[in-house]
């Protein structure tokens, strides 16, 4: 077990008992389109050395929202290399999950989540059941459907009782509107897993750029039946001005697919 793994059970016991919010969301992974070259040469995503929890390889993805930003501190360029990409997969994913929190685990680590926490709250005590009913669970108990959960807001009916610290600390992350801690980051449920994905078995689409789509990396999306979902490439732009876009082809695509069809209203 890792040092981060140890904590109290009440959030999880608290979210176990909720029914799962229907329907259920895919998982997504944000990389950029030179990592995304690398793994369609291997035909999977492979875990990768983590600066969290140190001493494991993990691959990171967060319930339907992109919330992870890649190469935030690249400046606008010519060159494509660093531009994002977001993996979604298929709903029927079938893979051991090693961890799920409510959040980006990073962030909690890196203390941008401190004014809402007690100082001694450690990050496993926001650990939750590492199963694929719990994004959804997680969902019903703090944001009461699932087009909350994606437009980042939270249920204002829920109530917790005073003891149920964790409870109270993340509604309150969640419903913040005045900090960094605001962001998507926030409020996306994280899940880990510490094996191999096939990418032709398991991803459904993915989001690149439109520079890409007749590409090499876009023949080889197609090879594996994986639909691109192409965004327009501005130049100077840095990296994470596509942040939005990104998300907005996300949720096109959830809506086109049946699974929110109130969104694409």
């Amino acid at each position: 077990m890792h040092s981060h793994d140890e904590g109290k059970d009440r959030l999880k016991t608290l979210v176990a008992q909720s029914q799962p919010a229907s329907p259920q969301l895919p998982l997504v992974h944000s990389t950029d389109v030179y990592a995304l070259g690398d793994a369609l040469v291997k035909g999977d995503l492979v875990p990768e050395s983590c600066d969290v929890f140190l001493g494991e390889h993990l691959i990171y993805t967060f319930y339907g929202r992109p919330s992870y930003r890649p190469n935030t501190d690249e400046p606008a360029a010519s060159l494509e290399h660093y531009l994002p990409v977001c993996l979604i997969f298929k709903t029927s994913l079938a893979a051991d999950i090693r961890r799920i929190f409510p959040f980006d685990s990073g962030a909690f680590v890196d203390d941008y989540y401190r004014r809402f926490l007690h100082k001694a709250m450690k990050l496993g005590d926001f650990a939750l059941e590492a199963d694929l009913s719990t994004p959804g669970r997680v969902v019903t108990t703090f944001f009461g459907s699932a087009k909350n959960y994606l437009l980042g807001q939270s249920d204002r009916d829920a109530r917790f009782d005073a003891a149920q610290f964790e409870a109270r600390s993340y509604a309150a992350l969640i419903d913040a509107k005045d900090s960094n801690a605001g962001d998507s980051r926030g409020s996306s449920i994280e899940v880990q897993f510490d094996r191999t994905i096939s990418l032709g078995d398991w991803v459904e689409a993915a989001v690149i750029p439109s520079s890409f789509v007749d590409s090499e990396t876009g023949d080889a999306l197609k090879r594996l039946n994986i639909t691109t979902l192409p965004y327009n490439v501005h130049n100077r732009f840095k990296p994470n001005e596509y942040t939005s876009t990104v998300t907005d082809l996300c949720l096109a695509y959830y809506a086109q697919k049946g699974l929110l069809p109130e969104m694409g209203r």
